[in-house]
């Protein structure tokens, strides 16, 4: 009985793994865009490389993130001590099928693969497999300017300074309340769903944001400071100024709903062989 139960479960699994092949392999298809730290040194740079998995950047579109420009969008969100004087975040980004975007980290300290994704959602990003590294351990703030850089390369289309801006607001706002939580999971999930309420009414008054906030939290099994949901709050209303495609962002964030389930679908499989 065991045996036949085990059975099932793999046969199961293999079925799901068949209906996510397609995507899988349009992932591996487009052309590859680097955005690399312009101060590298030549040891970093290699460094960098080896992470990214990349053995001949000729093969990639290379464009470079500057200080400069970090400091343009991060100046207001950000401890400038933290931006530092050197450009060394950087990004390997390939167009993948759908709007689903991938991501892996290396070298990363304060964000997360999530904070990446959900602030990426927000700037229009979608369709992206996206690696960040950096050459030895950073915050990985910067990253997310490269990122958008790159996209813009990639797909031809500019994103605005503005909607830029509120995405590395987003990612900030949703490190700071993680490190308040001691769990940057839970930040994320609760921004991801104050923005799935906002993404069904953009129009929420103040008192609809908070309860959005309050409610998000009490899912996710916290109890938030008001600090916390104040600076929430403030990401939110910020989000409702910019010109955001609010329909083509809830349908993503929907999208990503799937993809937790699925996820959580193959935690249960294996759960079977532990």
């Amino acid at each position: 009985m065991k045996m036949k139960k085990r059975l099932a479960v793999i046969l199961a699994f293999a079925l799901a793994f068949t209906m996510s092949m397609s995507s899988v392999a349009f992932a591996a298809e487009g052309d590859g865009y680097l955005a690399l730290g312009s101060d590298l040194s030549e040891s970093e740079r290699n460094t960098v490389m080896d992470l990214l998995g990349v053995d001949d950047p000729e093969n990639y579109n290379v464009i470079y993130v500057t200080n400069a420009e970090e400091h343009k969008y991060l100046d207001s969100y950000v401890d400038t001590n933290q931006i530092g004087s050197r450009a060394l975040s950087s990004v390997l980004i390939k167009e993948q099928g759908g709007s689903d975007i991938d991501v892996e980290i290396h070298n990363i300290g304060y964000c997360t693969e999530g904070m990446y994704r959900n602030a990426l959602q927000t700037a229009g990003v979608e369709g992206a497999e996206v690696v960040v590294a950096g050459p030895f351990e950073i915050s990985g703030t910067a990253a997310l300017v490269g990122t958008i850089k790159a996209y813009e390369e990639m797909s031809g289309e500019d994103v605005d300074d503005e909607v830029i801006e509120g995405a590395v607001d987003e990612l900030t706002t949703t490190g700071e309340v993680g490190e308040e939580l001691g769990d940057k999971g839970a930040a994320e999930n609760i921004v991801s769903q104050v923005k799935e309420d906002l993404a069904d009414d953009p129009d929420m008054s103040d008192e609809e944001i908070v309860e959005s906030i309050k409610q998000a939290a009490s899912e996710a099994g916290y109890d938030l400071s008001e600090a916390s949901i104040e600076k929430i709050k403030d990401m939110v209303k910020n989000l409702q100024g910019l010109n955001i495609d609010w329909g083509g962002l809830k349908e993503k964030l929907s999208q990503i709903g799937g993809s937790s389930w699925y996820q959580r679908l193959v935690d249960w499989f294996m759960g079977f062989f532990e």
